[in-house]
């Protein structure tokens, strides 16, 4: 990864739909040049996916949580892998404390909320615990954010 594709991905991340053109023009590139940095990135990784973000109270989906989980240690795969099935579950992360792991969720409601994570996530075999945070607004949300200051 060089400062050429740190710009790119900068572009992208403004607008995932951004033709190579627009991006090589912006950049004084070959658009040949852009593209081939593009599936590059695609290839090893780097660029997961290409995708759009939406406004969720817009479509309903008016409950953000943040729950946080501390779990029998010998489970943790399991408990991971299970977690990574339910729809509503947007990230799973784990942390140094206070809980093992922390985990991101959207729901419509608070029944939702309850039906499809909260009595899923308590009848998992080797959670010990957790918490949960309602949020009641968000003011910023992204994703990654690659310009330096």
């Amino acid at each position: 990864m060089d400062k050429i594709d740190f710009a790119i991905l900068e572009h992208l991340s403004q607008d995932s739909r951004m033709h190579s053109t627009e991006i090589a023009n912006n950049l004084g590139l070959a658009t040949s040049t852009v593209h081939k940095r593009i599936e590059k990135m695609r290839d090893s990784g780097v660029i997961k996916e290409f995708t759009i973000t939406i406004d969720p109270a817009s479509v309903g989906l008016n409950i953000t949580t943040y729950i946080g989980i501390n779990i029998d240690h010998s489970k943790r795969i399991n408990i991971i892998n299970k977690l990574k099935l339910i729809h509503d579950i947007l990230e799973i992360n784990e942390l140094l404390e206070p809980y093992d792991l922390m985990i991101k969720v959207r729901t419509f409601d608070i029944h939702s909320l309850k039906e499809n994570v909260l009595h899923v996530l308590n009848n998992l075999d080797g959670v010990l615990d957790s918490s949960s945070i309602l949020t009641t607004k968000c003011h910023k949300e992204k994703a990654c954010n690659l310009l330096k200051k």
